[in-house]
């Protein structure tokens, strides 16, 4: 008989069993996941071709086309790399030992390396990075629309965009503008957006990683929620045989007796988000953000429904959501 384990050791669970917790092959991805950039690509090929053709009518469209591919190379190449990508990722959706050495040589290795990095020094980094990407793509439609190539475009891309609409006075003009817009639109519409973004917090599938195996001292509760999960993998079938299907679960009890510990072991086992609703989520001073944050709520629960089959949603407190009086 083993003698029972101390408190600290308890907390070391995580760090015994950190592989058995890790999917053993990539997650598979949606469709539109695996098309979007081959559509990007093919939205911004239409665009040079279209605009080629309106310049020179007398070119067909199969020209127009081929000289867009000559003039434009680079969309080649990123067609050519997203399909190496796309390649990559089916198979680590299919093969363990290819799944690992990526996760564990090559990408563990470059966490490891920014680790060790201040994490606002990374999402500056991360944020600029992204901004350049999308200032390269913008002003690659603008260097087609203008005649001109990329260096020429982002040179004179400030004289286009606002010297020459507005005159002379095109820059601060520009500017008086943007800033009564900015404002006007904010006292209607950005203080309600704001006030309605806090006590809802999202976690998705691959950033859970509590189990049943991490709830103790519950095996009862743990037994019915366990049932219930049966109704979240397979509810077509449970409904085509005259079954219901509930819509959520009742957790009773006081104050650390693993509630909220137990619906995120349900989010990590089924694979879904989960949503966690603070006591106070709704609760607010100005009139209307409670509905507001309620709309939004729903219409989270059911973007991420759609999308994953099903969503764990955890009111925290729901007495004092409910209470009347």
């Amino acid at each position: 008989m083993t003698a029972p384990l101390a408190p600290n050791d308890v907390i070391t669970i995580h760090e015994v069993l950190p592989d058995e917790r890790e999917p053993k092959t990539r997650r598979k991805l949606l469709f539109f996941d695996r098309v979007k950039v081959f559509v990007l690509l093919a939205v911004v090929l239409a665009y040079l071709t279209a605009l080629k053709h309106s310049q020179v009518p007398i070119m067909s469209w199969g020209e127009a086309i081929r000289d867009q591919l000559n003039a434009k190379w680079w969309i080649i190449v990123l067609a050519c790399l997203e399909v190496v990508r796309q390649i990559h990722n089916l198979i680590s959706e299919r093969v363990v030992r290819y799944h690992g050495f990526w996760t564990r040589r090559i990408w563990g290795g470059w966490e490891r390396f920014w680790g060790k990095r201040n994490p606002w020094l990374r999402f500056r980094l991360a944020r600029i990075v992204r901004i350049s990407i999308w200032l390269l793509i913008i002003m690659s439609l603008f260097s087609g629309l203008w005649g001109v190539n990329l260096t020429t475009a982002i040179a004179e891309a400030p004289e286009r965009l606002l010297y020459e609409p507005f005159g002379s006075r095109g820059l601060p003009f520009f500017f008086q503008i943007f800033v009564g817009l900015f404002f006007g639109m904010f006292q209607f519409i950005g203080i309600f957006y704001l006030l309605s973004r806090g006590g809802i917090e999202t976690f998705m599938p691959q950033d859970i990683k509590t189990r049943f195996t991490d709830v103790y001292g519950q095996d009862k509760v743990l037994a019915r929620v366990q049932e219930n999960v049966v109704f979240l993998d397979n509810p077509e079938v449970i409904e085509s045989k005259g079954g219901h299907v509930p819509g959520g679960i009742l957790l009773w009890g006081p104050p650390g007796t693993g509630k909220t510990l137990m619906a995120e072991a349900v989010a990590g086992e089924t694979g879904k988000p989960f949503v966690f609703v603070e006591p106070g989520a709704f609760i607010n001073m100005f009139f209307g953000i409670g509905i507001l944050k309620v709309f939004l709520l729903f219409r989270r629960l059911r973007k991420l429904s759609l999308r994953y089959g099903g969503v764990i949603a955890f009111f925290d407190e729901a007495d004092t959501l409910g209470n009347r009086g």
